[in-house]
């Protein structure tokens, strides 16, 4: 169920850009010795370095949960709580997906209910997201100078080639890394793009867990993202425009700086610009005022699209379902048009992506549950034992739902203790 609860685990900091790796106990190191051979995959999920010295820091024991035992006594379960059950004479947690008469299917890393893609909520999508990029946590040589790239252009960025020198500049204020784009003269973009600093290229992002200690064979490319950053605008009256990729479309939310006008959000095919159509925009208009910072989040997960400003929801708005996607290497752009803005805290994240792994509501086979069956999955897919891989196509009876879960993290060891499958 990693990140959202570790079992026994070790912590070690990056040498090269300070972001904390937290790996699993590796299944092969049982007593939990730490042994090299056992984490000489382990990387750096943040920046790629591999390997990373872990073996040589302490292991910390497991989260802790409360299980509340008389919940369903009084309610039914929900989906996307997390769970304990009893299975196959072992008590499991995991995330409750499926629920009683439905037909389950995931496709493309997603969740489909009786042929339609589910779409999360986008407060269920932040407690689910998983770190991409954190622009704090620098690398000490060069910082992040590879993993942006700026264009003057006002349509489709011009990506600059990998052994070119830098267009723009990440400078520091105090210990923390900012971004600054001026596009008072002219539009300006500056384009995230995923260069890993190991292979010397750009690579689409896929469903690798830091967590699980080295990339499994079988990764599959991610679609799903959102950002958090603040955004100060320091000069000029014009738009920020904040755009998302998830290999199939582009999605643009239009936000006016320094004059009050109505949010607006676009989209338009990958390979098709000049298809661009608009799909929402705000109930009331809105802007940012200059030399004010404002807390943004952007998220286009399971085909909607939703920002939010200072933590209220300004704009959501949804997408017909895309069967196929590519992988993603550029998943963020962020453009200014008549104002000069900083970005400070940038975050990258990705959405839970649900592999193929397994038999169950996989490669096009769905699985129907009764009326009193449900369907679990793990928030680690491709290190998780979950419905895709048991018996009776994977499905829950009611019967063995002990209770929902409350999280909570201590180093002691519990008064009473149970061997709990994550």
């Amino acid at each position: 169920m990693a990140p959202t609860l570790y079992g026994h685990h070790r912590i070690c900091v990056c040498p090269r850009c300070r972001h904390e790796v937290i790996v699993g106990r590796h299944a092969a190191d049982r007593e939990g010795s730490g042994e090299p051979r056992y984490y000489r995959k382990v990387f750096c999920p943040n920046c790629g370095l591999h390997p990373v010295p872990l073996a040589t820091t302490p292991e910390i024991p497991g989260d802790q949960i409360v299980v509340n035992k008389a919940a369903y006594l009084v309610r039914s379960p929900s989906r996307w709580e997390i769970i304990v059950f009893r299975l196959l004479g072992t008590f499991y947690i995991k995330r409750l997906l499926g629920m009683p008469g439905e037909e389950i299917l995931i496709h493309d890393g997603d969740f489909y209910v009786n042929g339609q893609l589910y779409r999360k909520t986008f407060e269920e999508a932040k407690r689910m997201r998983v770190l991409v990029f954190d622009q704090e946590n620098a690398p000490k040589a060069g910082g992040w100078k590879d993993r942006w790239e700026q264009s003057a252009a006002a349509g489709t960025p011009v990506f600059r080639r990998a052994d070119s020198k830098p267009a723009h500049e990440v400078f520091q204020v105090g210990d923390l890394p900012h971004l600054t784009i001026d596009g008072r003269i002219s539009p300006c973009a500056l384009t995230y793009r995923h260069f890993l600093l190991g292979s010397g290229k750009c690579e689409p992002i896929c469903d690798e867990y830091g967590y699980n200690g080295g990339l499994h064979a079988d990764s599959e490319c991610v679609h799903d993202f959102l950002i958090e950053t603040e955004i100060e605008a320091s000069a000029g009256r014009g738009s920020l425009a904040l755009r998302l990729c998830d290999g199939h479309d582009w999605v643009e939310v239009v936000v006016p700086v320094g004059a009050s006008r109505a949010v607006e959000t676009f989209a338009w095919p990958i390979d098709a610009p000049e298809q661009t159509r608009k799909l929402a925009e705000a109930e009331k208009p809105a802007w940012l005022r200059s030399k004010q910072p404002y807390r943004i989040e952007l998220a286009f997960v399971d085909r909607r699209v939703s920002l939010a400003v200072d933590g209220r929801l300004w704009l959501c708005a949804d997408l017909p379902e895309a069967k196929e996607r590519r992988g993603v290497e550029r998943p963020f752009i962020v453009q200014a048009d008549g104002v000069q803005a900083t970005l400070r805290h940038f975050r990258l994240y990705r959405d839970v992506h649900y592999g193929q792994q397994g038999t169950n509501a996989v490669r096009g086979k769905s699985v129907h549950l009764a009326m009193d069956q449900y369907f679990m999955l793990g928030d680690n897919s491709p290190n998780s034992e979950d419905s895709r891989f048991w018996p009776d196509a994977g499905r829950v009876e009611a019967a063995c739902l002990i209770g929902p879960v409350i999280h909570v993290h201590a180093s002691k060891p519990p008064l009473r203790s149970r061997n709990w499958r994550l």
